[in-house]
C-alpha cells in the first residue's frame, strides 16, 4: 500500500518531456509572432495615416498662407478720411509707374530671394518666390492699427505703413534642413523671417494676365513671361508636399507635373514649373493646386 502511494506521488510530480516543451515553445512563439506582426502592421498603418493627414494639413496651410498674402497685395485704405493734423505716410496707388511701385514682385525658378534690406535667402528646388506689398489700416481715431490687416506672421499693420511679405521655399536648418515654406516680413511692428510649413518641397506659380485691358485674364504665364505684373488678375499656385517619414509602400522616384501634361515649360522658359521628380526615399508626395484671385489690382496706365 505504501509503495502504491509513493508511486502515485512520483507520477503527480513528473515534469513535461523535452518534446512537449519544444512543442509548447513553438506554439507560444507562433502566437507571439502573429500578435507582433498584427501590432506592427497596425502601427505602420496608423503612422501612414497620420503622415497623410499631416501632408494634407500642410497643403491646406500653405494655400491659406499664400492666398491671404496675395489677397492683401495692393491694399490701401481709401474709405476713411484722415483726421485733422494727421502726420504720417499716406497710402499711394500700386503701379509700376508710380513712386510706390507694383503690389507684387515675383521670381521664377529661383535659387535665391531678396528679402529686402540687403538680406537674401537660398531657395531650394528652383521654387518660385513672391513678394506682396500693401498698406495697413488704423482704428477710427488713427492712433493704432485696428488689427484687421495682418502681415504673414500675424502682426497688425498701420494705415500709413508700407509692408512687404515674401513667401518662398528653403531648407530649415532648425529641422534637419527639411524643405519648408518660409515667410519674411519687414513690418516694423514685428519684422522677421520664419519657417512656417515643413515638408513643402516646391512652389510654382502661373499668373493670369490681362493683356488687352478688359480686366479679364487672357493667358497664364510664369513671372518671367509677364508683360506687366500690374496686369495680373490672379495666380495659379502649385505645391508639392511630402510626408515627414518614409511611410510609402512604393519607394521608387516619382515625377509629378505642376500644371498638367499640356503645359509647355520649354516654351514658357519655366523648366522647374513643368515637372518635379522626388527622391526615391519612401516618402509620400502629393501635388496640390489652386487658383487665387487678386482683390486689389489697380488699373494702371
Amino acid at each position: 500500500m505504501k509503495d502504491a502511494i509513493m508511486k502515485c506521488g512520483q507520477f503527480r510530480q513528473r515534469g513535461v518531456t523535452l518534446v512537449e516543451l519544444m512543442i509548447a515553445l513553438a506554439i507560444g512563439l507562433l502566437i507571439v509572432l502573429v500578435i507582433t506582426s498584427a501590432y506592427m502592421s497596425g502601427i505602420g498603418a496608423q503612422r501612414a495615416q497620420t503622415d497623410m493627414t499631416r501632408l494634407e494639413e500642410s497643403a491646406r496651410f500653405s494655400f491659406d498662407l499664400l492666398s491671404r498674402a496675395i489677397r492683401r497685395s495692393g491694399y490701401r485704405d481709401v474709405t476713411s478720411a484722415y483726421p485733422v493734423g494727421y502726420i504720417g505716410n499716406r497710402p499711394q496707388e500700386f503701379c509700376g509707374t508710380d513712386p510706390t511701385g507694383s503690389a507684387i514682385f515675383a521670381t521664377n525658378d529661383a535659387t535665391t530671394v531678396d528679402l529686402g534690406g540687403g538680406v537674401t535667402a537660398n531657395v531650394v528646388n528652383n521654387s518660385d518666390t513672391i513678394t506682396v506689398r500693401y498698406y495697413g489700416q488704423d482704428n477710427p481715431a488713427h492712433t493704432a492699427a485696428d488689427g484687421v490687416v495682418l502681415d504673414c506672421l500675424g502682426n497688425a499693420v498701420r494705415r500709413g505703413t508700407l509692408v512687404q511679405d515674401t513667401i518662398y521655399v528653403a531648407a530649415d536648418p532648425a529641422n534637419n534642413n527639411e524643405p519648408t515654406l518660409f515667410c519674411s516680413t519687414d513690418n516694423p511692428a514685428g519684422a522677421g523671417n520664419l519657417a512656417l510649413i515643413p515638408g513643402v518641397e516646391t512652389m510654382q506659380l502661373l499668373y493670369a494676365e490681362d493683356t488687352d485691358g478688359d480686366t479679364v485674364a487672357n493667358r497664364y504665364v510664369p513671372a518671367n513671361k509677364l508683360t506687366a505684373i500690374d496686369d495680373a488678375r490672379g495666380i495659379l499656385a502649385s505645391f508639392i508636399v511630402r510626408t515627414t517619414g518614409a511611410t510609402g509602400s512604393d519607394r521608387s522616384a516619382k515625377t509629378m507635373r505642376h500644371f498638367g501634361a499640356d503645359y509647355d515649360e520649354v516654351a514658357a522658359g519655366d523648366a522647374a514649373g513643368g515637372a518635379f521628380t522626388g527622391a526615391a526615399d519612401g516618402r509620400v508626395r502629393l501635388q496640390f493646386s489652386n487658383f487665387i484671385s487678386l482683390r486689389n489690382f489697380p488699373v494702371c496706365k
